[in-house]
């Protein structure tokens, strides 16, 4: 969503619950839906898409007789809300002189715009962190991946501060993980020392990235459910983090009346939205049954049943694989869609384990053989207690995170660019966008270094003042520009440490990389 189109929502949401209170209103905020009388209206529209975006039967049914829903007693008119499944009326009425939509489509689509501004404010301002190092490498890192990723992907990703694992493996076994969970070993109980470790590790992420930590969270490849005490570290978590952080988790059929409590705790902690991963049909129908529509307003459905509507990420152990393929032959995807470049991750920071007492810097990539997890690891350490890590932290950034280029680091383009020259205009094309720079003569030169990258930052400055009269200064400038806008290469080197076992708890200070 480009500037433009989220300034538009935003007018258009605020617009919309000021004029018309009688039947639009905020839902994004748990603890307040609960004083709007329609909020089981737009509960069971959301369960009415969900049936049928994961049962095909269902969705065949439906789109032979909307009456079939009736069966389900799902509370809803499937017939009125064709505006929102069935593509060839949407296309044919959205544009009809005179139709309004049904209060009920209103209501969800506002629903809808709802999540769309509030991921957005996640991503655009509530996820930058404090310190300007950190901030500024987070924002090289979400331009880069618009261009590599492409917008589709760019917009689901929030670019997070942080995330914590507090087991080591996953006992869950996705075929499909995007981030190649181990099996499960182990769990970081909540015991009196792990306890004191957890709040000093809390407080000094929050002191480093500051009111983004609220949108940290307690998972990565592994499942939230694993351990046993997740809600009390949760609960640490809101109180110096601000919120209680959001949770995904693949088998809430298994848990169901602790994952209601969790629901219902993390919702009166601030917490906005939580998701379940659906692995089959009959966990679908489970759910289904086990909760009631309302109960799961806030809680989104990441269906990865074979009858679901939608497709795995090609990443991870997915990746390359025959099931993901037979998967696409099913739903009869575009040839194209294996060369779309694959992550699930959405983490630009640390990834923090507790069990192993490991922190990482990582940020999203496409998936490629040198990153199969869709995911650069850029720096890895261990840590002995709070302080260590914390002075962990500002090594990192002190090393990985300059604002600005140093006369000394060697400019070079990122590789998948290509450059094509059109007239006094150079584009730099990558798979999602298209980068003009403007202006002939010195411009061309200088990006030629960037592109052939042998020179230093200082090296083209001076060549380019001693060549055409550039002050050294604004030809650092303009390549400043290009190091913002994440067009120069920060790939980090392919380190033994990235497929290495780490060193045995007992070892101090940092991991010696050595590239491969």
């Amino acid at each position: 969503m480009n500037d433009a189109a989220f300034a538009h929502l935003e007018q258009l949401l605020d617009t919309a619950f000021e004029r018309y209170p009688e039947f639009l209103r905020p839902l994004i905020d748990p603890r307040k839906a609960q004083d709007v009388p329609w909020k089981g209206d737009v509960a069971r529209t959301k369960r009415f898409l969900e049936w049928w975006s994961a049962d095909r039967e269902f969705r065949q049914a439906v789109n032979l007789d909307a009456r079939a829903a009736d069966r389900l007693a799902l509370g809803v008119d499937a017939e009125e809300l064709r505006f929102v499944w069935d593509e060839e009326f949407y296309a044919g009425i959205r544009d009809r002189k005179g139709w309004v939509a049904p209060k009920s489509v209103q209501q969800y689509r506002a629903w809808i715009g709802e999540k769309f501004r509030y991921r957005e404010r996640v991503r655009r301002q509530e996820s930058v962190p404090q310190d300007p190092r950190h901030a500024a490498w987070r924002r090289r890192q979400v331009n880069r991946t618009l261009g590599q990723l492409g917008i589709n992907a760019h917009e689901n990703i929030i670019h997070a501060p942080f995330a914590i694992e507090l087991s080591e493996g996953c006992s869950v076994g996705c075929w499909f993980c995007g981030v190649s969970a181990e099996e499960k070993k182990t769990d970081f109980l909540y015991t009196e020392e792990n306890r004191q470790l957890w709040t000093g590790i809390l407080e000094a992420l929050r002191q480093r990235v500051g009111p983004s930590a609220a949108h940290g969270f307690m998972y990565w490849a592994t499942d939230p459910l694993d351990n046993p005490d997740y809600e009390k570290f949760g609960l640490d978590f809101a109180r110096i983090c601000g919120r209680f952080p959001q949770t995904t988790t693949a088998q809430p059929q298994k848990h169901i009346e602790r994952v209601r409590a969790l629901l219902k705790m993390s919702a009166e902690h601030g917490c906005t939205i939580n998701r379940f991963s659906v692995l089959s049909i009959g966990t679908f129908r489970k759910i289904m049954a086990a909760f009631t529509a309302e109960e799961l307003l806030h809680t989104e459905l990441v269906l990865q049943n074979r009858e679901g509507n939608t497709i795995q990420s090609n990443s991870g152990r997915a990746r390359g694989s025959r099931e993901l393929d037979k998967r696409a032959g099913e739903k009869e995807m575009e040839s194209e869609w294996r060369g779309a470049p694959g992550t699930i991750a959405c983490i630009s920071g640390y990834l923090v384990n507790m069990v192993q007492r490991t922190v990482r810097l990582i940020t999203p990539c496409p998936s490629t053989d040198a990153w199969p997890n869709g995911y650069w690891v850029v720096d890895s350490a261990r840590f002995r207690d709070a302080a260590d890590f914390a002075a962990v932290l500002d090594g990192m950034m002190e090393r990985h995170m300059p604002t600005a280029l140093r006369a000394s680091d060697r400019v070079r383009l990122r590789p998948d660019l290509k450059l094509v020259r059109d007239g006094d205009q150079i584009h730099l094309k990558s798979y999602g966008l298209v980068t003009k720079i403007i202006g002939p003569g010195r411009i061309e030169p200088m990006v030629q270094h960037v592109v052939d990258g042998t020179m230093t930052a200082g090296e083209i400055a001076i060549d380019m003042e001693d060549r055409f009269g550039l002050p050294a200064e604004e030809a650092m400038a303009s390549l400043n520009w290009l190091f913002d806008e994440g067009l120069l290469d920060e790939e980090p080197c392919r380190s033994t440490v990235v497929a290495a076992p780490l060193p045995s708890p007992a070892a101090p200070g940092r991991i010696k990389e050595t590239a491969s």
